[in-house]
């Protein structure tokens, strides 16, 4: 993973328009994907940029379950929701481009649906800071 973050790094940035936010979407980021990311950085004593966003798109499947949209959504998972929005399988469930290309279809569907703008979807994301924050806090209260 090493190798990987400097490639990472320079793909976001010369992908990065100046004065705008840096926004990474996947479904269940808080609990998996971001951590995932942090304990890799840190394995390899680096740090996640501050200035990138993470935005979780489980809190939007909960919403669009009990709004009128979601009536006949069957759960919060990526594969319910893709078969809700009708999105093609693009090879196997649970890859990660498959995953990728479904996410960006049913987020786009997610957010007509739940008429979520951009800025209200930067308003739902997290940096790493909260993730550690909310690790601190626990530990302070048990």
């Amino acid at each position: 993973f090493k190798d990987l973050i400097p490639i990472l790094r320079h793909y976001v940035q010369s992908r990065h328009i100046p004065d705008t936010p840096i926004l990474f979407v996947s479904h269940n980021a808080r609990v998996f994907d971001v951590p995932f990311l942090m304990n890799e950085f840190n394995r390899c004593s680096e740090e996640i940029p501050s200035d990138w966003q993470f935005l979780d798109t489980i809190p939007l499947a909960r919403e669009l379950l009990k709004s009128e949209e979601g009536k006949n959504l069957s759960g919060k998972s990526l594969q319910s929701l893709r078969q809700h929005y009708d999105v093609a399988l693009d090879g196997e469930a649970h890859r990660a481009m498959s995953d990728v290309n479904t996410l960006a279809w049913v987020l786009q569907a997610m957010t007509h649906d739940l008429k979520l703008s951009v800025s209200s979807l930067l308003e739902r994301s997290f940096k790493v800071s909260d993730i550690v924050n909310t690790k601190k806090k626990k530990k302070s209260t048990s």
